[in-house]
C-alpha cells in the first residue's frame, strides 16, 4: 500500500504535532476499511490505478489535513490549507531574501547601502506579502477556482522516506543567488574587504572567461532553489535539478581551478617582493577555497544521486 502510506505522509506534515499519530492512525483505518470493501465487491486485489482513484475521491492531503485544523475563519475551508502553505513558503523567501540583505550592507560599499534604503521595511514586505498571498487565494475562492488547485494526482506525492530541504536554508541561498548575480552583473559591488593596509584586489582574467557560464549557472541554481521552495512535493526532480547543479558546479570550478591565478593583488605603497608574497598568499588561500568547493559540490551530488537511487529502490520494493 505504498500509495497509501505516501498519502498519509503528506496529510502528516500537515498536522499540527498534537494528536497527529492518532489523526494519522484513523485516517489509516478508514482508508483500509474502504479498501478492503471495494476489493470485497470486486473480489480480487485493487489495481494501483483503482487505488489512486479512491485516494483522490477522499480529498487532497491539504484539504483533509485542514479538516483538523480548528480556526479556518479568514479563508474558506478548501482554499485555507492552500493559503497556509503559500503564505508560509512565501514569508520564508522574503525573510531569506532580507537577512542576506543585512550582510550585504554590513560588508558593501556605498551602492549596495543606497539599494538598501532604496527598499521597503523588512515589516513593509512582510504586510505586503501577507496581502498578496490572502488576495490571490481570497480571488480564487471568489470566482470558484478552487477546483483549480484540487487538481492532483497521488502518484505525484512524495516517498514516504523523501530528503526534506529546510524551507529557511532554501529561502537563504536563493537570497544568496540573487546577491551573487547582482554582483557579477555589476550593479552592486562590495567595499574592499582588505584591510586598509595600502593593499587593493580585482578578479584575474580567468572569471572574465567564465563570466557567461558562471552567470547561466547562478541563475540556473537559483531557479532550483526556487522550485524547490514552491513545489516541494515535486521530489524526484528537484533532487535530479540539484544533481545536475552540483556536477556542473564541480565541472566550471574545476575548470577556473587550472589557472592556477584568480585574484589580482595590488599596491602602491608596498616593495614587489612584498606584493608578490601576499599575492602567493592570497592565490593559495583561492587554491584551497575553490578546491573545497570542488568537494562539497561533487559530495552534494553524491548525496542526490543516492537520494535518487533509494526513492527508486522504494517504489520498486513497495509497488
Amino acid at each position: 500500500m505504498d500509495l497509501i502510506d505516501r498519502y498519509l505522509a503528506a496529510v502528516g506534515r500537515h498536522l499540527p504535532d498534537k494528536g497527529r499519530a492518532d489523526i494519522i492512525a484513523e485516517l489509516r483505518d478508514v482508508l483500509l476499511s474502504r479498501v478492503e470493501d471495494e476489493e470485497g465487491r470486486l473480489e480480487r486485489a485493487m489495481t494501483r490505478e483503482e487505488v489512486e482513484g479512491l485516494l483522490t475521491g477522499f480529498g487532497h492531503p491539504l484539504s483533509v489535513a485542514g479538516r483538523y485544523r480548528k480556526v479556518q475563519h479568514l479563508i474558506g475551508p478548501e482554499v485555507f490549507p492552500f493559503w497556509w502553505a503559500g503564505l508560509k513558503a512565501a514569508l520564508t523567501i522574503v525573510g531569506g531574501i532580507y537577512l542576506v540583505l543585512v550582510l550585504l550592507v554590513i560588508l558593501s560599499s556605498g551602492d549596495a547601502r543606497a539599494m538598501a534604503r532604496a527598499t521597503p521595511s523588512f515589516e513593509t514586505a512582510m504586510i505586503v506579502t501577507f496581502g498578496v498571498v490572502t488576495l490571490v487565494c481570497a480571488l480564487i475562492e471568489r470566482f470558484g477556482k478552487a477546483t483549480m488547485l484540487l487538481r492532483w494526482k497521488p502518484r505525484e506525492l512524495p516517498p514516504v522516506r523523501a530528503p526534506k530541504h529546510a524551507r529557511f536554508e532554501l529561502a537563504v541561498e536563493a537570497g544568496m543567488y540573487v546577491v551573487f548575480i547582482l554582483w557579477w552583473l555589476g550593479v552592486v559591488r562590495f567595499g574592499n574587504l582588505i584591510p586598509r593596509i595600502g593593499l587593493s584586489w580585482e578578479l584575474a582574467p580567468i572569471w572574465k572567461v567564465w563570466f557567461w557560464p558562471i552567470l547561466v549557472y547562478s541563475i540556473f541554481d537559483l531557479a532550483v532553489r526556487l522550485i524547490a521552495l514552491l513545489r516541494p512535493g515535486w521530489v524526484r526532480g528537484v533532487e535530479m535539478l540539484m544533481l545536475v547543479s552540483n556536477l556542473v558546479g564541480a565541472a566550471i570550478l574545476g575548470a577556473v581551478y587550472q589557472a592556477g591565478h584568480w585574484i589580482a593583488v595590488k599596491s602602491t605603497s608596498f616593495p614587489p617582493e612584498v606584493l608578490d608574497a601576499a599575492q602567493r598568499n592570497f592565490d593559495a588561500g583561492m587554491r584551497i577555497g575553490i578546491g573545497v568547493t570542488i568537494v562539497v559540490f561533487t559530495v552534494k551530488a553524491a548525496i542526490s544521486a543516492w537520494r535518487l537511487w533509494r526513492m527508486k529502490a522504494d517504489e520498486v520494493v513497495r509497488p
